[in-house]
């Protein structure tokens, strides 16, 4: 068994609320200062930096997980992360239709960048984002698993944009194996306060990363037999 050093909430310069400076090559190397063997992209909404990530870490002993933030309809936050970029593009055909068509304003926004590997720019995303898109929370959970992928409320501990803030429960007819807390939580104490609670599930903590110096260093991780995405994916699903 081995011990993975992970990062499972990382935003690139895709989302608006990201710095555009968190660029593929530049996460890729805070991740590498920090010493993490695992991270994953999960913008808002979208997929488009995911791929660029992954070939920038390519020979850098980091697994990249392809995944995305998604905001359902009332307004949880939600990580879907898959283990290969052809399930994840798959997930973000059919997601795409219901993303908000409100259109971005940059000036109030931020931009929406996509990179290639090389970290040039190669376009912008018109639609906003961090809009909730047109799925709810029990048909994303569906969504997730026909393509495969890991259902994962994002930061639970929050008061908003989380399943417990907006639902007010975790719904007990979703089987949902992982949760994410955020590391303000940790500091909080949630997960003390609230252990028996979620006996039946296993909590991770990412950093929910928008600027390079958010990323976790060297301090959570992850028990698998080997490490590599489709490990990764089967321990979180």
């Amino acid at each position: 068994m081995h011990k993975v050093y992970y990062d499972l909430h990382i935003h690139t310069a895709l989302s608006p609320c990201a710095d555009d400076d968190m660029t593929p090559n530049d996460i890729v190397g805070m991740a590498q200062i920090n010493n993490l063997d695992l991270i994953a992209i999960t913008d808002h909404n979208s997929i488009e930096n995911a791929h660029a990530v992954i070939k920038a870490a390519q020979g850098k002993n980091i697994t990249v997980i392809p995944g995305i933030e998604v905001s359902t309809s009332e307004e949880v936050h939600v990580l879907c992360l898959f283990s290969t970029i052809e399930k994840a593009r798959s997930f973000d055909e059919q997601l795409r239709p219901l993303r908000s068509k409100i259109e971005n304003r940059k000036d109030i926004f931020g931009n929406q960048l996509m990179y290639d590997e090389n970290d040039e720019l190669t376009g912008e995303v018109s639609d906003l984002l961090i809009a909730p898109s047109e799925i709810s929370f029990d048909a994303l959970h569906s969504l997730t698993n026909r393509h495969g992928g890991a259902f994962i409320p994002a930061h639970i501990d929050r008061d908003s944009f989380s399943v417990l803030s907006n639902l007010g429960f975790l719904p007990p007819h979703i089987n949902i194996k992982t949760l994410e807390v955020s590391q303000n939580g940790v500091k909080k104490g949630f997960v003390e306060q609230n252990r028996e609670k979620y006996t039946n599930n296993q909590i991770i903590f990412s950093s929910d990363a928008h600027r390079l110096w958010e990323i976790n260093e060297r301090m959570n991780y992850i028990t698998l037999p080997e490490l590599g995405a489709e490990a990764v994916i089967d321990f979180l699903r």
